[in-house]
């Protein structure tokens, strides 16, 4: 995703110097302009950053944790992933027809 997001950033400073601050006349994707697909790709990195280092403490609490209640909590946090907006599968999702990578 850190990748994905340097790439768009790359294009987007590319898109910038080329067209202004206005862009093209035609879009690099269907409707979206690349600024937009660039402030998705942040916003979904960073959730998906924050769930990545909550699973890592988990992990670490599941390594010394012999209660199994305890346990369970820690599983459900695992699978709930509180970092993971709702708006974020709608996100990928028209990243996806944006793209061309999904029909309607």
């Amino acid at each position: 995703m850190e990748k994905l997001c340097a790439t768009m950033k790359g294009i987007l400073d590319l898109h910038t110097h080329q067209y202004g601050e206005t862009g093209r006349e035609m879009p690099l994707f269907h409707t979206w302009p690349t600024k937009y697909f660039y402030e998705v790709s942040i916003q979904l990195t960073e959730m998906y950053k924050q769930e990545l280092q909550l699973k890592h403490v988990i992990v670490q609490e599941i390594a010394h944790t012999s209660n199994s209640d305890l346990m369970k909590v820690e599983l459900s946090a695992w699978l709930y992933q509180p970092y993971i907006e709702e708006k974020a599968r709608l996100l990928i999702e028209s990243m996806l027809l944006e793209t061309g990578h999904r029909t309607l």
